[in-house]
């Protein structure tokens, strides 16, 4: 969740990269061949497919009892790219902190 990454007090994103450096860095070298409204579309669809992912996710849990491994993975690797995506944004002065802050800091 984006929440994560919020909740360091030394900066807006400052977590992911020690999460996912790589991730990070290939998002970034991608969106600086990017105008702003790509960067924004790219976002959107990241948090898109995150929901999504957890939305599996949840109903995997609600229907067998557990979430196959499948959903789990699926769920976590969505949720670092919309995360990576928002630091990406957040650099490019596309969202600010106080923006996430207002919708809960949840993708979900």
């Amino acid at each position: 969740m984006i929440t994560t990454i919020l909740s360091d007090s030394a900066g807006f994103g400052a977590s992911i990269d020690i999460l996912n450096p790589s991730l990070v860095q290939r998002i970034r070298r991608y969106a600086a061949r990017m105008d702003r409204d790509e960067i924004f579309a790219q976002l959107h669809r990241a948090i898109a497919d995150a929901a999504n992912a957890q939305h599996v996710r949840r109903w995997e849990v609600a229907q067998l009892g557990e979430a196959s491994a499948d959903a789990i993975v699926d769920c976590e690797y969505q949720d670092d790219l919309a995360a990576a995506w928002s630091l990406v944004a957040a650099e490019h002065q596309l969202i600010t902190e106080d923006s996430v802050r207002l919708h809960d800091g949840s993708v979900h």
